[in-house]
């Protein structure tokens, strides 16, 4: 990353009484403020992790925050997306997280990018900035992010969180002492999607936890100061409130070379695994099942109408406690079988048909 010039004396008195605090703080003081002024720093979806990251980044006096973000705000993104209120609902996630931030932070300069970031134009977006915050959850994403940023030289502070646990870490292809290590280094080549926030859940503040940290991270990156995961994966149970650190081994330089890294831990040894990804191919006990006396089939894919003879639900709608009626009409020991596309909305299904007293319940993939 290209060294941050300080320009000491440019932060204006008002910014200065505003950020007095980090002005006292051993270690940091008035250069490290103005290199944050200075600094231009684009975070990845503003969502459950984006809402914490720039949050604190604008407050903490960061001079340019862009925002990569094609979602609207829903209902259901309240729970963790702290950025967005009830107002905000059906209105893009840029332009309320824009909103948010210049009621926060007026000096900063806040740019929209309403749009999905892809391998197509993720080097034109990112190549204006100094540093990438990765807070989406998908692959695809995560994948465009590190390549884009490994060829433009730039740091990534990446973050991840699904149900009780979290993941954080800083790559940059670019690092010193051995520490040059990327996102596919660490987890190897883009597998399928998979588990997410709306198929299992996630407990809000778990996010609030994991994007303050990468917020210190990035901060840290930004200013020279403390000293920054690079080459360290941190893993985070909100079960346990507990941080684990696994250091991550840097890419084999050997004439074979192209090995992923090994990470290394005396306390975990092995590398806590990404979400789960979807089943290789359908089950092999999946026959036709709409004629079958007193089962009745539960359809929470994404296309409706997709399994002839089911009964079709949202999974929000489940969780909404909005239950279809052929639903409510069925004993609750009676065999229900919860199907999607992957079978991977169908579990969370399973899960709220459960609490809500149904017993005898499974679910299954119907595609490969």
């Amino acid at each position: 990353m290209e060294q941050l010039e300080s320009g000491r004396g440019s932060l204006a008195p008002d910014e200065r009484r505003r950020v007095a605090r980090h002005l006292l703080l051993d270690g940091f003081g008035l250069a490290a403020q103005e290199r944050l002024a200075a600094s231009r720093v684009v975070v990845v979806g503003a969502g459950g992790l984006g809402s914490p990251v720039l949050q604190y980044l604008a407050a903490a006096g960061v001079g340019t925050l862009g925002i990569i973000d094609d979602d609207v705000v829903e209902a259901s993104n309240l729970q963790r997306q702290v950025l967005h209120s009830v107002a905000d609902v059906g209105r893009a996630k840029t332009a309320s997280a824009a909103d948010a931030l210049r009621g926060l932070a007026p000096s900063a300069e806040v740019v929209a990018h309403p749009e999905r970031l892809t391998r197509d134009n993720a080097a034109a977006i990112l190549g204006g900035y100094h540093l990438v915050v990765d807070g989406s959850d998908t692959y695809q994403t995560r994948y465009a992010v590190s390549d884009a940023a490994a060829s433009l030289g730039l740091p990534v502070v990446w973050g991840t969180v699904l149900g009780w646990d979290g993941q954080v870490s800083v790559f940059w292809s670019a690092a010193p002492d051995g520490r040059a290590i990327t996102y596919p280094d660490v987890f190897g080549p883009q597998p399928p999607e998979g588990e997410s926030c709306a198929t299992v859940g996630v407990l809000s503040p778990a996010c609030g936890v994991v994007g303050s940290t990468m917020a210190v991270e990035a901060v840290k990156v930004l200013t020279g100061t403390g000293d920054p995961a690079l080459g360290r994966l941190l893993a985070y149970d909100a079960r346990t409130s507990a941080w684990d650190t696994i250091v991550l081994a840097a890419p084999s330089s050997s004439p074979g070379g192209d090995v992923p890294a090994e990470p290394t831990s005396a306390a975990e040894p092995a590398l806590p695994t990404e979400p789960e990804r979807e089943p290789a191919g359908p089950p092999s006990d999946s026959p036709e099942l709409s004629g079958v006396p007193g089962v009745l089939l539960l359809d929470v894919g994404l296309r409706p109408g997709a399994v002839p003879g089911a009964v079709f639900a949202r999974l929000e709608d489940l969780a909404a406690g909005n239950l279809p009626p052929e639903l409510l009409d069925h004993p609750l020991d009676g065999p229900v079988i919860v199907l999607c596309e992957r079978g991977l909305r169908s579990r969370g299904a399973e899960q709220l048909l459960r609490a809500e007293g149904w017993r005898d319940v499974t679910s299954r993939a119907i595609l490969g």
